[in-house]
């Protein structure tokens, strides 16, 4: 019903963003031209337009990743034309920033800053323009599609509202069939037509319908077994059939169904399924991990250094931590405490500041004055790039659980191993130890409800300013 028709509109938006965007770049380059005989002392020469096509192979992949990632493609793209071009302009600010960063360490100095200004501006009129179109003709202009809506009063009301709600996606209800169990009360938008066994017999008399739509009342799924004939019949007339699984537990997970080796499965899942942008998460957090283990190799052997001249024992702290679904890893830090923190650790349980099984205290006795300066400026966090590197961790993500509390969590906070554990994280940027525990798994549990790539990038952004000013850090 969506999903046919979303995927029709995710290839024809693709395909007119892309042509949008290598236009807007010629476009650019004719804007600039002109601009430069106008004002040549100020803007300067512009380069034949040969020497700027080579950066649409970086360009359009590029924007094709990142509109993806801000929901303009798939079934998120079917919103109002308002929303979408709040998309838009998102996703053009995000690939703004990107192209910069190309630009720069690339060199590419033959790249005017107005012919990019240009660029960006005539790329979201080019891109709005082109997905207006796509609407107009795809999703209005379009053979609209006629459910027949069949079930329960209560679940065929809410079915008929969401249906018209959504005329602008080419749906329309053809009426409506009761399940049996009720007669037309009056007050109701559509013609009620009859009940599940007419349905065949309303196909043949000449009623057009595109799709029947059953919405089984909740509480009776054992009246689904008499639908049985009537759907072999639907599907004899070949009718499109969807069933509403309202009969299922209400839950947080997202539903979705998949076929394996033959065996039809429907997946409840409660963390981010989509494996394209986990894999670009994946590629950024090797990418930008590797980098910084290099730059920062000075910085961390003077650490290194600092922690060995001061105080006796290892450089590394090294302890074994829960990753995905529980998986152990062993989790690495610059060393902040004594090395028989862990034994004195029951001595100061009276001195605990967090409530739940996690353990905090201002002005730890077991840590050392080096490692008092680490914790402020969070740099004793830097070993975790190999966590990263290696895949125990990522940059954004629940920080990783010791396994004692694990073992001491509650059944709804458990979840927050769904995800793989993180550098930084929600918890990081709002207070962290100010908070109590239960605000702290609840922030977990916020963040992998509403995960996305630009969630990512925000509590990157937002731990920056926390880590300067040693915002909760003890």
């Amino acid at each position: 019903m969506i999903s046919e028709r979303a995927r029709v509109v995710t290839a024809f938006n693709l395909a007119s963003d892309m042509a949008a965007t290598a236009g807007a770049l010629v476009a650019a380059h004719a804007l600039r031209e002109a601009a430069s005989d106008s004002f040549n002392s100020l803007l300067g020469p512009v380069y034949p337009l040969d020497r700027y096509l080579p950066l649409l192979a970086v360009i359009l992949p590029l924007w094709a990743l990142i509109f993806y990632a801000s929901g303009l493609y798939g079934l998120r793209s079917l919103r109002t034309l308002k929303t979408e071009v709040s998309r838009l302009v998102r996703a053009l600010g995000l690939a703004a920033v990107l192209l910069a960063a190309v630009l720069f360490v690339a060199k590419l100095d033959y790249v005017s800053r107005p012919l990019v200004a240009f660029f960006l501006l005539l790329n979201g009129l080019f891109v709005a323009g082109g997905r207006s179109l796509v609407r107009a003709l795809v999703l209005e202009g379009a053979t609209r599609r006629r459910i027949l809506v069949a079930g329960g009063l209560a679940e065929v009301r809410d079915a008929v509202e969401r249906i018209d709600a959504h005329r602008d996606w080419g749906l329309e209800v053809a009426g409506i069939v009761t399940d049996g169990g009720w007669t037309d009360p009056g007050g109701l938008r559509h013609p009620v037509l009859g009940t599940y066994r007419d349905i065949p017999q309303l196909v043949l008399g000449g009623e057009v319908v595109d799709e029947v739509l059953f919405v089984p009342a909740r509480g009776r799924i054992e009246e689904l077994k008499g639908l049985e004939p009537v759907l072999l019949q639907v599907e004899e007339l070949g009718i499109v059939t969807r069933l509403v699984v309202n009969f299922l537990p209400q839950s947080l997970s997202q539903l979705s169904f998949e076929e394996f080796g033959g065996i039809p499965l429907l997946t409840f899942s409660t963390a981010p399924r989509d494996e394209l942008l986990l894999f670009v998460r994946r590629c950024i957090d090797v990418a930008v991990a590797s980098v910084l283990l290099v730059v920062l190799s000075p910085l961390m052997a003077a650490i290194a250094v600092l922690i060995k001249a001061t105080s006796p024992g290892p450089v590394l702290f090294r302890q074994i931590r829960c990753g995905l679904h529980g998986r152990p890893f062993t989790f690495l830090k610059f060393r902040s405490m004594r090395t028989d923190a862990e034994r004195l650790k029951a001595a100061l349980a009276a001195f605990n500041e967090m409530d739940g099984p996690a353990f905090k205290m201002t002005n730890d006795p077991r840590v050392t004055p080096v490692g008092r300066w680490l914790r402020r400026t969070s740099l004793d966090e830097l070993p975790q790039l190999w966590n990263i590197l290696k895949g125990d961790m990522s940059f954004v993500g629940p920080r990783p659980a010791v396994v004692e509390e694990v073992r001491q969590y509650e059944p709804w906070q458990r979840r927050r191993l769904s995800m793989p554990p993180g550098l930084t994280c929600l918890w990081q940027v709002s207070g962290r130890n100010e908070l109590t525990f239960n605000e702290w798994m609840q922030l977990d549990l916020q963040y992998i409800d509403n995960w996305s790539l630009w969630l990512d990038l925000k509590i990157v952004l937002k731990t920056i300013p926390a880590v300067l000013l040693g915002r909760g850090a003890r």
